[in-house]
């Protein structure tokens, strides 16, 4: 009888674990022991694995061959090519089947497919008996997988000691080294013996390795090794990496080295710092750490830790614990990464005062900067410590640097002073620190960054309008800054307040002599006063205040670009604000006016869908059959409208008469430039 894959009645017993059956059918003349199946199994290895010493003593006595083994396409398909008895009664730690089988001369020493012996898999599955009876009968304790089907398992190297190791078996790899095991064995990309347990951390199963000549350097190598991000990782790497601290000590009482360079540039003491385990990194100085050593080359250059030494990882996460050690055993305070920058200006910017004092306090520049082509890349170059404070407020340590000789008016490459970034972030505290101290309230950033940026000749004045600081406009204002100062557009303080409808401090500027008719350019290079500004932005209060002091309201903007032509009142009618509308044309606005292609107010706010605006200006005088030419034809408020499917303005048009087109073809949803 046999069944799909041709096993025997015997094999089908032995593996339905049927143990009376498969007696009879052993003792049976008629039964042939050594009938394998397809697959190559025979009955004497399926009583191996199922594990009866009795039955396997008949089959053995019988005839049957010890180290018959699967074999052929099928076998390796089911991944049992090459497995004898004796791996069999191994595997499933059947020891005294393992003891007949050694005494009927099976060979301990033969391997499978993948190339794994009898003995390598007692050690790996912790099976110690079989180890003893595996060894005592001569198996080879350096024997280990090759070939090219090992290679792609990533066995190959993995003796019976590596086996054990890697799984933490103490046991069995203390009596494999007694009884002479290679304990500096590696596999074929250089792992040891030593280094999976040291990253598992296995203190035993290291100690014991280390006791018997392990060395503490190796490291994996090679694509594989790459592959997996390991290349260069001493077994003090992998245990530090693993934060398996107690082998992390035992390793550099051993004399593993603190400074062992990965592919990548790091070392097992900048690992520890960027842990920030204070007593870890006390072990690595005491075992010779260098203090100094940073990461170089591209692929530090990749992972951005080029020029991070023990202390500037300390400082990137506000250890002011390792800091002070690292200074007190005389690491470098000024270092600084690729980009330029320094353990101070990081600390500065994060705000951690304590950090400050301890890096100034050591001999810390004040006044370093971020030098270079990266720095200059980033907009880095120039950002003294007290930059990076100030643009984030922290007034106490501005305060210190400033004690300490840090210069107030130190500008970056884009021409900024910590005055300028402080009063741009809208750090008023900051703000009065500096001027007390001397800061220029009227520098501003110059040059051809500052151009390209376009903050040319924006002082702090005119960059705290823009953001509508109040309380640092007075300030500023207060201290002498200058109210009139105008960028390279022509901006002004004043024209910057327009925008925010804040009249108290428009009218501050004028009481301060600030032009309330200076003119700037737009986007689109078209001149503007600060009644287009209020108007564009709703500030009503501020362009009531402009129109009574005597600005006129049909002021248009001059120029070649797009917006030139438009008054106030278009402005105003684009956006909708209706009460700018109505105050506009009340002091004598144009409300037929148009702009340079030929858009009138009505045909903006028609196009713009504001349906109060269309009804305010057609109740004015608007007139709402006007036309412009639009691509070819001449178009109305009515065409704009409807072409955007704005039916209620629509509505608003036909109720003031406007005449319908008996068909439109403007294409759908055509928008005016605004």
């Amino acid at each position: 009888y046999r069944e799909a894959d041709g096993l025997t009645a015997l094999s089908i017993a032995a593996g339905k674990k049927h143990k009376p059956l498969t007696e009879i059918l052993a003792s049976c003349p008629e039964v042939e022991v050594n009938k394998a199946s397809l697959s190559g199994i025979t009955p004497l290895l399926m009583v191996a694995e199922v594990g009866w010493p009795d039955i396997l003593d008949i089959l053995l006595q019988r005839g049957a061959v010890v180290d018959s083994a699967p074999s052929g396409k099928r076998a390796e398909d089911n991944k049992i090519a090459g497995s004898t008895p004796l791996i069999g009664a191994t595997k499933y730690n059947h020891p005294e089947c393992v003891k007949r089988l050694l005494a009927n001369h099976a060979n301990p020493n033969h391997q499978n497919q993948s190339g794994i012996s009898a003995l390598m898999l007692a050690a790996e599955q912790g099976f110690f008996d079989c180890v003893k009876l595996l060894v005592q009968a001569g198996a080879d304790l350096e024997l280990a997988p090759s070939g090219q089907l090992a290679l792609t398992m990533n066995l190959c190297g993995q003796t019976p000691l590596f086996c054990a190791a890697k799984e933490g078996r103490t046991e069995i790899v203390k009596y494999l080294l007694d009884r002479g095991a290679n304990p500096r064995v590696q596999n074929h990309y250089g792992v040891s013996a030593l280094w999976i347990p040291a990253q598992k951390g296995m203190l035993q199963v290291v100690e014991l390795l280390l006791n018997a000549g392990a060395e503490t350097h190796v490291a994996p190598f090679g694509n594989l090794a790459d592959e997996l991000n390991i290349t260069g990782w001493t077994p003090l790497y992998a245990a530090m990496k693993s934060r398996k601290f107690d082998v992390v000590k035992l390793l550099l009482k051993r004399g593993a080295d603190p400074n062992a360079v990965t592919k990548l540039g790091s070392t097992p003491f900048l690992l520890a710092s960027e842990i920030c385990d204070l007593d870890i990194i006390e072990a690595c100085v005491e075992a010779g750490a260098d203090l100094d050593f940073a990461p170089s080359g591209p692929d530090a250059d990749n992972l951005n830790i080029t020029g991070q030494t023990a202390l500037f990882m300390a400082t990137l996460k506000d250890r002011v614990d390792v800091v002070k050690f690292l200074i007190q055993k005389g690491a470098h305070v000024n270092v600084q990464n690729r980009y330029g920058v320094s353990p101070l200006l990081l600390c500065a910017e994060s705000g951690n005062y304590e950090l400050v004092q301890a890096l100034v306090q050591a001999g810390a520049d004040v006044n370093i900067t971020p030098k270079g082509e990266l720095a200059e890349e980033n907009f880095l170059a120039g950002q003294t410590p007290l930059f990076g404070a100030a643009k984030k407020g922290h007034v106490d340590i501005c305060e210190y640097l400033i004690q300490n000789g840090a210069d107030v008016n130190a500008v970056t490459m884009t021409g900024a002073t910590p005055l300028y970034t402080a009063t741009e972030e809208g750090h008023l505290d900051v703000v009065r620190l500096l001027i007390r101290h001397g800061a220029d309230v009227n520098r501003s950033p110059k040059g051809q960054v500052a151009r390209d940026l376009h903050i040319e000749n924006q002082t702090p004045l005119l960059i705290a309008c823009m953001r509508n600081h109040e309380a640092i406009i007075r300030h500023l204002i207060e201290s002498g800054a200058n109210v009139n100062v105008t960028s390279e557009r022509g901006s002004s303080p004043f024209l910057a307040i327009c925008q925010h409808n804040n009249v108290e401090l428009a009218r501050l500027l004028i009481q301060h002599e600030a032009r309330h008719d200076v003119e700037a350019k737009n986007l689109y290079d078209g001149k503007i006063n600060g009644l287009i500004v209020a108007a564009e932005s709703g500030s009503f209060d501020t362009l009531r205040l402009l129109v009574e002091a005597g600005l006129d309201v049909n002021y248009k903007i001059e120029g070649k670009g797009e917006t030139a032509g438009r008054t106030p009142l278009f402005c105003a009618c684009a956006k909708g604000f209706q009460d700018i509308v109505e105050y506009l044309i009340d002091r004598g606005a144009d409300v037929n006016g148009t702009e340079k292609s030929g858009l009138s107010c009505l045909h903006i706010a028609a196009a713009m869908g504001h349906a109060d605006t269309v009804r305010i200006l057609c109740e004015r005088g608007a007139n709402v059959d006007q036309q412009f030419r639009f691509e070819e034809q001449d178009v109305t408020a009515y065409d704009l409208a409807e072409s955007q499917q704005h039916d209620h303005v629509c509505q608003v048009l036909r109720n003031f008469g406007a005449r319908q087109p008996q068909h439109s073809t403007l294409p759908s949803h055509v928008e005016p430039n605004k």
